[in-house]
């Protein structure tokens, strides 16, 4: 499991300047493109602690 903070740092890096709540919008557009492809339910979010990947 990833909390925003983590996914942000690990893709922006430390230094990045930003706000975590932009993984929020990203995983959002992540997930209607694999709904595109019958694949939706692979990112599920749990709440007050972040994101994981079901399989």
């Amino acid at each position: 499991m990833y909390d925003k903070e983590r996914i942000y740092e690990r893709v922006w890096g430390y230094d990045a300047e930003g706000d975590s709540a932009v993984v929020a919008e990203h995983i959002r557009r992540i997930r209607a493109k694999l709904g595109k492809v019958g694949e939706e339910k692979h990112i599920e979010t749990v709440w007050g602690m972040g994101y994981k990947w079901v399989k």
